[in-house]
């Protein structure tokens, strides 16, 4: 399991060796949140006032990895 902290809130990925699970995605106060789920990837979306803070695990043909975007 790996916590990840962003502006927005917090999310946790269950990461295996060639695959991932979302185990829980918490906004902060405030914030609003959508999730995204395909056989490769996982995102999450946090949004507040226009401002965008998104986390992804992809894992398309290579080991789980995580990303951030904030717009």
């Amino acid at each position: 399991m790996k916590g990840y902290n962003v502006k927005g809130g917090r999310v946790v990925f269950d990461i295996g060796d060639s695959a991932a699970e979302l185990v829980s995605a918490t906004p902060a106060a405030g914030w609003q949140m959508q999730v995204w789920t395909q056989p490769t990837w996982i995102r999450v979306t946090f949004t507040q006032d226009g401002h965008e803070v998104s986390v992804f695990c992809t894992w398309n043909g290579h080991p789980p990895m995580v990303q951030f975007d904030e717009r």
